[in-house]
């Protein structure tokens, strides 16, 4: 990103504002600023304290990840931690860091997000909407902000049978009515209505998602937005290196790693339809780009990574790819050789996966403690099983993402950048 007017120069003596970055998806954003836009004045990262582990100590440990191996110190030390939670008014800042941030951002990106296909709907639109609420209240009052990006997903909108959009597309309820019907009931009474409210909606994670859009749009002011709606996102394709994933224990990532020890080998899903995949270090840059675009031009803009319609993947090859690459380059601890197949019959899913999922699961946590090795295998299929429960919804089929925003976007970019 070098061209005289683009993107690096966008961001230079820029304060950035990061919430999300002990995350995925905001760790691989935050070394993309760091990397492509050296000369960013400060990037702030909005921490959570945990029990056992201060917001700084947090910090320290993102900046040591391998992610960040080719980033200088120098630039490092451009990143400061701000100790808060998205769920808390004004993000949870005490009295010094809110006028801090406040006074000397430009640009925020909200990428934190509570991502659970199980999640119950009350946890989900505290974090996701009114979360969201908390940090555009907090943007609204910064007096030099340029640009607010939110990361949402292509997914909020997977009840539309036509090709989607990089539009808003209204909610049934209006957001901050639903956060106080939400607010007004227990978290039993909550359950019993999440499936009547969900309706068509495959959980509440989406559902939220979609609401969090909607309230954005309606009180963003004259704030210029930009939502950035990726569809699955996985391993780097490039930088910082091919196939950097934080986490092989979750989504389509966790598949993997299980396939490549041999461990689940029944996928529930249609193998005809597209797995609609990209990687995470395209999306950090779409991410860094999209906050210059919609600075330049205002107003606000949606913009779909997807890569479905241009670079489509069938799950079935996804698989077959997958389980290839497993037996090419053997990973460690492997119990079984890779094999995995996709099955459309539910019933043919569940019988394969008692015999090849369950039973030696059993079999080798009841043999494992007498060879010295912690029994966990059953575990870990109870979890696949499960989960395979709340992502067949997206196994069983395709959208068509319209991309014509990300793409002209993509056309203003120099071959540098």
């Amino acid at each position: 990103m070098s061209s005289a007017d683009g993107v690096a120069s966008f961001f230079e003596n820029k304060t950035v504002f990061v919430t999300g970055a002990t995350g995925f998806l905001g760790a691989v954003l935050v070394e993309k600023l760091l990397r492509s836009c050296p000369g960013v004045e400060r990037v702030y990262l909005l921490i959570r304290k945990k029990k056992d582990e201060e917001a700084d100590k947090r910090l320290a440990r993102i900046l040591s990840m391998p992610l960040f191996s080719s980033v200088p110190a120098e630039l490092k030390a451009k990143v400061s931690a701000v100790e808060g939670d998205v769920a808390l008014e004004d993000a949870g800042l005490s009295k010094n860091d809110k006028a801090k941030v406040v006074g000397e951002t430009q640009v925020v990106f909200h990428v934190a997000a509570y991502i659970n296909f199980n999640a119950g709907l009350g946890r989900a639109v505290r974090i996701n909407v009114q979360g969201t609420s908390y940090i555009l209240d907090l943007a609204k009052s910064m007096p030099n902000i340029r640009v607010f990006v939110y990361t949402s997903t292509a997914y909020c909108n997977c009840t539309q049978s036509d090709v989607i959009l990089e539009k808003v597309y209204p909610s049934k309820w209006a957001p901050r009515d639903f956060i106080k019907h939400i607010e007004s009931m227990s978290t039993d009474e909550i359950a019993v209505q999440q499936p009547s409210i969900l309706g068509s909606f495959p959980n509440a994670y989406v559902f939220s998602k979609l609401l969090a859009e909607n309230l954005i749009t309606s009180e963003r002011g004259n704030i210029p937005v930009a939502i950035v709606r990726p569809t699955i996102v996985m391993g780097a394709l490039k930088s910082p290196m091919p196939g950097w994933v934080d986490n092989v224990n979750n989504g389509a990532a966790g598949f993997i790693a299980g396939a490549g020890r041999g461990v689940f080998r029944s996928i529930h899903g249609d193998g005809s339809k597209v797995a609609d995949i990209v990687p995470c270090d395209q999306f950090a840059n779409l991410l860094v780009a999209c906050a210059w675009d919609v600075a330049m031009n205002g107003d606000l803009r949606v913009y779909h990574h997807s890569s479905g319609r241009d670079n489509p993947i069938k799950w079935s090859d996804y698989v077959g790819l997958s389980v290839e690459g497993a037996r090419k380059y053997p990973c460690t601890g492997l119990v079984f050789l890779p094999k995995a197949k996709l099955r459309s019959s539910k019933v043919w899913h569940d019988v394969y996966s008692l015999f090849a999922h369950f039973l030696p699961a059993i079999f080798l946590d009841f043999i494992g403690p007498l060879k010295g090795i912690k029994p966990g295998l059953m575990d870990i299929q109870n979890r696949y099983f499960k989960g395979m429960q709340y992502t067949s919804f997206f196994t069983f089929r395709q959208w068509v993402f319209d991309t014509k925003n990300a793409d002209e976007l993509a056309a203003k970019l120099t071959d540098a950048e």
